[in-house]
């Protein structure tokens, strides 16, 4: 059947288009994966063959009983493996969620650029346009996690202080919610985190490059960026006492290493310890200490390692990491098999075995339908295989647009 059209809005299901051919058992999966109850469809362009005893319908349910099971003796692999999965299925779109928050990103991203610019240019904060962004951040963190997050780690990184602000605010509400915070510490840290690197506007041009490279004389003066940040925003009435609090603490480090140096280590509050990690984070995800970006996994190892020599809160580190995941949904990653896929949720059991959507064989070559793969399903008598890498998909030569097309969130 051509299916033209699905009862609910297109970015809550596994199918960025609503008129396409029905093709398999596998499409019908999905459907009801997707927990789709009727669907519409186009007489004139489907290939189905209707009996003279029941004349063809232009809406109709999916099936008559939506969550029963395609018999067992009829279904490929592929839709037995959907079936595997856990009943709580989200079904939402994965291409239509990145596809989405890249065009919310980029409006924030004007915003925020738009700010800074002003407050450089002028000394003047565009208070309405931080409510503004600071209120996209809470609402599209909440509603596109996964998302926002796959955006910061696969994003083209900037020297531009703009990209590492949006950044910065977006990830210090999904750990600030994470751990528990009202919604008025969230609206601090998401303005703290847009504002938090002020300081560094009206610095020498040439101190804007990787740390280690700096002079200790050179060094000295980028320290000082929390305070001129805080003195650039004090004209700023309007300006929450703790947002600047939070600008003034960034930098404290728990066992007195960081600076501002006359700060107290031990009455820095939680959202200010919340604001060190997710900075210090984006620095080493874009390679702001030595120039050279790491991957996300690195990444949190260090902030591990960091987390117990008490440099950082290691509880709120765990959290992190835990929000995160050692395998983010979105990472293109190859099993000990051989086999490649996508990331498309992790397991807060257990981290190294996250949901895979499965789309090259052991050589690489293209399944004619993705396979979703779940650890927690295999059976103990199965060879368990791991994941051994994880791969660029630009270099390997995987456009994931393309390949999530379709595909729910598992």
């Amino acid at each position: 059947m051509y299916l033209c059209g699905i009862d609910r809005s297109w970015l809550k299901t596994p199918f960025l288009l609503h008129r396409f051919l029905i093709k398999s058992f596998t499409d019908i999966a999905k459907l009801q994966h997707a927990g789709i109850q009727e669907i519409t469809i186009d007489t004139d362009r489907g290939h189905d063959v209707v009996s003279n005893s029941e004349p063809p319908h232009t809406h109709g349910d999916v099936s008559s009983t939506p969550h029963s099971p395609i018999p067992d003796s009829s279904r490929p692999p592929e839709v037995a493996r959907l079936h595997q999965l856990s009943p709580s299925v989200q079904g939402k779109s994965l291409s239509g969620e990145l596809t989405t928050m890249k065009m919310v990103r980029m409006y924030m991203l004007e915003g925020v650029q738009d700010i800074l610019h002003t407050l450089q240019k002028t000394g003047r904060l565009a208070m309405e346009q931080v409510h503004q962004i600071t209120e996209s951040v809470m609402a599209e963190s909440l509603r596109h996690e996964e998302a926002c997050i796959a955006m910061i780690r696969t994003r083209d990184f900037s020297p531009a202080l703009f990209d590492h602000a949006l950044a910065v605010s977006t990830l210090a509400v999904l750990l600030g919610r994470a751990v528990g915070l009202d919604n008025t510490a969230l609206q601090h840290l998401a303005s703290a985190g847009l504002l938090h690197d002020t300081g560094l506007l009206n610095i020498p041009q040439v101190l804007h490059r990787p740390l280690n490279q700096l002079s200790d004389t050179e060094l000295v003066l980028y320290h000082k960026h929390p305070h001129r940040g805080i003195e650039m925003l004090s004209q700023q009435s309007s300006l929450a006492d703790e947002v600047d609090t939070l600008i003034r603490e960034h930098h404290v480090a728990l066992d007195g290493s960081g600076y501002p140096a006359n700060s107290d280590p031990a009455k820095i509050q939680t959202s200010s310890r919340i604001l060190r990690i997710v900075d210090e984070y984006d620095e080493l995800l874009t390679g702001h200490h030595t120039g050279n970006p790491l991957p996300v996994r690195i990444a949190l190892q260090t902030l591990y390692q960091q987390g117990k020599k008490g440099i950082l809160d290691g509880a709120l580190v765990a959290t992190f990491i835990n929000l995160i995941g050692i395998y983010p949904t979105y990472a293109l990653v190859e099993l000990s098999t051989g086999e490649r896929g996508i990331v498309t949720a992790n397991s807060r059991d257990n981290l190294l075995h996250p949901t895979i959507l499965l789309f090259q064989d052991a050589i690489h070559q293209f399944f004619p339908e993705p396979i979703p793969f779940n650890f927690s399903v295999l059976s103990s008598h199965e060879s368990q295989p791991e994941i051994v890498r994880v791969l660029a998909p630009e270099q390997v030569g995987i456009d994931l647009d393309s390949a999530l097309e379709n595909w729910m969130s598992l």
